[in-house]
């Protein structure tokens, strides 16, 4: 196919839809790409839909998905209706683009990769970490010996989500079953990134607590319970012997909200957020380095991705978005899989599943 027809299931217009604010900028900004039609749960959010993207618009998924035009269904909404609609157009032939998480747990994530290749269709998944410039540019130096044999990596991160506060349509985040929590997101990412730049982790413990037992509902000053854990901190070793810490907490940090530091032998790399998100593969990134004779790290020169249409992508969220499908478009023309799939979700999501287990109190020693 010359041109990939994409329908994005969960394209509400406005300032706080993921897909409205990322996808639909990336798509725009990619020659191998037309967006053709999108869908909402309500036919008033249809319609302002489909003024302001100037495409067909639908208040139910089906339609979409059975769009003759829509070569690739992207699921971006709410991670327990993923398993439906991923469903929907595995069976319909469809290539299939998820936001991750996949499911809501590994089982969901196995039988959409089942069904996946049942339907011998390409699927995607949202780990886009390793399409995050700055990301890139760190596998690039740790390859080329900057920091020399690397000792040991440190990434600190605020999960902007499971604060103090939320508002009614965010409930879902802090039911621990609904399967979104600072671990399977905002760590996720930040560990993924970790695997592509430094390599696998081997051995891992972990801890975990729900340190907010409520939050408070903004809309009526209501407390509903909290499940979710919202503080996460493991260690563990990369394949290559290399140390490992990370933590992430719910809310914000009045300090930083994320700092990943690498220290080698020879040389240190750090990578900062100056906003409040510690998101690593959604937020702005400052990257610096010091390497051989020098005695502290200075910023380093911006990156700037290879591909001039992924470039040009304005902010940093639809920049690695758009790097994710221009590499899913790569990998459709050559047959490549550089893109993750659903065979990689299924890794993550049981690779989560082994920290969770390790965070059990049965597992932890008393001191004293």
């Amino acid at each position: 196919m010359n041109t990939i027809g994409v329908g994005i299931i969960g394209a509400s217009p406005g300032p706080t839809s993921w897909a409205a604010n990322v996808h639909v900028p990336a798509l725009q900004a990619l020659s191998a790409y037309e967006l053709r039609a999108v869908s909402t749960s309500r036919r008033a959010s249809a319609d302002a839909a489909a003024a302001t993207f100037g495409v067909d618009a639908f208040d139910n998924a089906a339609d979409l998905i059975a769009h003759p035009d829509v070569d690739l269904v992207v699921v971006a909404v709410k991670v327990p209706e993923h398993h439906a609609l991923v469903s929907a157009a595995l069976a319909a032939g469809k290539m299939v683009y998820s936001e991750w998480p996949l499911g809501t747990d590994l089982a969901q994530a196995r039988d959409l990769a089942a069904r996946a290749d049942a339907a011998g269709v390409r699927t995607a998944v949202g780990l886009q970490s390793r399409f995050v410039p700055e990301v890139r540019r760190v596998r690039e130096l740790v390859d080329a010996g900057y920091v020399g044999d690397v000792l040991g990596t440190t990434i600190v991160g605020s999960g902007t989500s499971w604060g103090a506060t939320t508002h009614r349509g965010q409930t879902y985040l802090f039911d621990a079953a609904n399967g979104v929590t600072p671990l399977t997101a905002s760590a996720a990412y930040g560990l993924d990134a970790i695997a592509f730049t430094l390599g696998e982790l081997t051995r891992v413990t972990a801890t975990a607590a729900v340190r907010r037992a409520t939050v408070r509902m903004v809309d009526d000053g209501t407390d509903v319970p909290v499940t979710t854990p919202d503080h996460i901190a493991l260690t563990g070793t990369l394949r290559s012997g290399a140390v490992v810490s990370a933590y992430y907490r719910g809310g914000v940090s009045r300090g930083e909200n994320l700092r990943w530091e690498i220290n080698g032998t020879d040389g240190d790399l750090v990578l900062t957020s100056p906003l409040a998100n510690g998101n690593i593969q959604a937020t702005q990134l400052v990257l610096a380095g010091g390497s051989g004779t020098e005695t502290v790290v200075k910023e380093l020169a911006q990156p700037v991705p290879d591909d001039p249409e992924v470039a040009a992508i304005s902010t940093p969220p639809a920049r690695a978005v758009g790097g994710l499908y221009a590499a899913l478009a790569r990998d459709i023309r050559e047959n490549r899989n550089e893109v993750p799939d659903f065979a990689a979700a299924v890794r993550m999501h049981a690779f989560l599943d082994t920290i969770t287990a390790a965070t059990t109190p049965e597992r932890a020693l008393l001191v004293g």
